[in-house]
């Protein structure tokens, strides 16, 4: 009987052990040998991917606010290999509408931005594993957005062409494709749970983000009173004083940026940028023409004219510019030469470039300035006399995150351009043109130091425009925004640019 136990033990033993191999052989082939295999087949469920669009870096404002990619258009997803043999011959006729396929090709995954209406009703009743709805970020949004700052990329092969696009483009550049895919398994059948999902293809460079000076409100409120005051022609440039950072800056009129080649036979010149144009600056030179007269020594604020052209009568320097009186401004200028109101027009930044490389932008000259100079030189005006050169761009960040200044955009004071007893007068006079003078049309209740005017463009009668400009600075206590309003050729409307300088400025600050 003993015995009988015994052979029984070893008998378990040895079956027990025999199990134990067999277990441990199995579980070594299933890691070793067959490891690759099963590598292969969770590859495979992932293999069901349609390339939505690549990757490109962002362009942000200053407070890390999209400028780009903040809209979002859908589009219908259809993946024949998941649909049934009935979805299939239900659907192809629907899709004859779209011109989907090219011959040979019906099996590709496809995706269709305007689907039928037809097609929409029938995927909408009757849910299929292989259509799904999917969205694809638009590079420039619905609505316009510092369109003419930001440029345009080729709509092939997504290359900058314009604008900061162009400038940057190896670094807003990325290899990195966006794919919607589903998920399943070596057969192609949908895993239950999963879904669809956005995947980032890895390996690839992925493109930095540009990081603007401006404001995306403020370059907002800027866009919708450009709009709502029906500007047909013209520009806005807002600059935070002490900087010389440009928070907002817009032209008008707009470009449709996924199809520029439509503008390019315009006779309006929606491609161009007005705001890096130059025109005469007309009355908009007077402050310069000021500033030289009276860091020569030859004058003075309360030195007295007589006005034998407009019938003021006995003035003021300053009351000569509030009012804007020729006949003294050419007496000025006859007596100091036109050398030193050169000297003081580049001193202030005319005829300057900014530096920011964007094709098609113009450095001016004495005769002729941009929007953007203009506010440069007003800047000098708000804080102190010194000369701030114009910012737009803050800097690169990494795709970690960090940031990769390019600039330090504010960190210098600015270099001396006007003498602190020149910057007083020269406020004094500007604050008088908004008070009592021509400039009364950009009244706000924080207080407006500018000068505004019109100004005849062209050579011969029949092509002579009225350009009408403002320029100028708020709160005139403590000044904070420096604004400049160009309208290109709006006859009989001096006062245009004045009444959207103190809307948009009044914007700005808050009312």
């Amino acid at each position: 009987m003993e015995a009988k136990s015994r052979r029984r033990l070893i008998f378990l033993g040895v079956f027990f052990l025999l199990v134990g191999c067999y277990l441990a052989i199995r579980l070594y082939y299933l890691q070793v040998v067959e490891n690759v295999a099963w590598a292969h087949q969770a590859v495979n469920q992932r293999s069901d991917g349609l390339a939505l669009y690549r990757q490109r870096g962002a362009i942000l404002d200053y407070q890390g606010n999209p400028l780009t990619g903040r809209d979002h258009r859908p589009y219908l997803a259809i993946f024949p290999a998941l649909l049934t043999t009935e979805e299939q011959k239900a659907i192809r006729p629907l899709l004859a509408a779209d011109q989907v396929w090219r011959e040979g090709d019906e099996c590709s995954p496809v995706t269709i931005a305007e689907p039928s209406a037809a097609l929409l009703r029938y995927v909408s009743e009757r849910p299929m594993t292989g259509v799904t709805f999917c969205t694809v970020p638009l590079r420039y949004g619905i609505k316009p957005i510092a369109h003419h700052l930001l440029g345009y990329v080729h709509p092939a092969s997504g290359k900058g062409l314009a604008g900061l696009e162009a400038v940057y483009e190896n670094d807003l550049t990325s290899g990195q494709m966006i794919n919607l895919a589903v998920m399943t398994d070596a057969l192609r059948r949908p895993i239950p749970g999963l879904g669809w999902r956005y995947q980032e293809e890895t390996g690839t460079r992925p493109g930095s983000n540009l990081v603007l000076t401006l404001d995306l409100a403020l370059q907002s409120k800027v866009e919708e009173l450009l709009d709502a005051a029906r500007v047909r022609k013209g520009a806005v440039v807002i600059m935070e004083v002490g900087t010389g950072k440009v928070r907002a800056m817009a032209s008008r009129p707009v470009f449709d940026p996924y199809a520029p080649q439509q503008s390019l036979q315009d006779p309006d010149r929606p491609l161009q940028n007005r705001a890096l144009t130059a025109y005469p600056p007309g009355p908009l030179l007077n402050p310069i023409i000021m500033a030289a007269a009276l860091e020569s020594g030859k004058f003075h604020p309360e030195q007295i004219f007589y006005d034998t052209e407009a019938g003021h009568g006995l003035v003021t320097m300053t009351q000569a510019f509030a009012y804007a009186c020729p006949a003294v401004f050419r007496e000025v200028v006859s007596a100091l030469g036109g050398k030193s109101v050169s000297a003081m027009a580049k001193n202030c930044g005319f005829g300057t470039a900014t530096g920011w490389e964007i094709p098609g932008e113009e450095s001016g000259s004495g005769i002729t300035v941009t929007p953007v100079q203009i506010a440069a030189a007003f800047q000098v005006v708000a804080c102190n006399g010194n000369y701030y050169p114009p910012v737009v761009v803050e800097g690169l960040q990494g795709a970690d995150g960090k940031a990769e200044p390019l600039v330090s955009a504010g960190s210098s004071p600015g270099r001396p351009a006007l003498a602190g007893s020149t910057v007083v007068a020269l406020q004094e006079m500007l604050e008088a043109n908004v008070l009592y003078g021509t400039g009364q049309q950009a009244q706000i209740r924080q207080g407006v130091a500018g000068l505004g005017g019109t100004v005849i463009s062209g050579q011969a009668r029949d092509d002579a425009e009225a350009h009408s400009w403002f320029g100028g600075y708020a709160p005139v206590a403590a000044p904070r925004f420096v604004g400049v309003i160009f309208l290109e050729d709006v006859p009989d409307r001096a006062d245009a640019a004045a009444t959207l300088f103190a809307a948009i400025m009044g914007e700005c600050l808050g009312r």
